[in-house]
């Protein structure tokens, strides 16, 4: 009599479909790197921006281009309306708030959001 051994592994069907998931994931992430990559600079040029000792004397238009003169090194620009400066007694507030459009798969896409801000003291100075 001829006995069938179990069979142990997965199907070519099975294989084939993790390798999708697989493959969906990476695209995926490497889609959304960009923008997330982009975010780091902004925040850094946020930063280095709030820390410098002449922001205090420098006017909502000369903030804006400084910022916008830092992303250009890294190729990532702001709009007007994104970068937006108040001062109130004797503080500096920067808000840097905007969003990204990411094609993703055919006529899906992608939307995400970043929102930075940094206070100043110019109270000091």
């Amino acid at each position: 009599m001829n006995t069938i051994k179990r069979q142990n592994g997965m199907s070519t069907l099975g294989m084939m479909m993790v390798a999708l998931a697989v493959v969906f994931v990476a695209v995926t992430a490497m889609k959304l790197w960009n923008p997330y990559y982009d975010d780091l600079a902004v925040r850094t040029a946020l930063e280095n921006v709030a820390k410098e000792g002449t922001t205090v004397t420098m006017g909502p238009g000369e903030i804006r281009q400084t910022i916008n003169k830092r992303l250009q090194v890294n190729q990532v620009t702001l709009g007007k309306d994104d970068i937006q400066i108040k001062k109130e007694d004797g503080v500096i507030k920067i808000d840097i708030i905007y969003e990204r459009r990411i094609p993703m798969y055919g006529n899906i896409d992608a939307m995400v959001k970043f929102n930075h801000s940094a206070t100043v003291n110019a109270r000091g100075a």
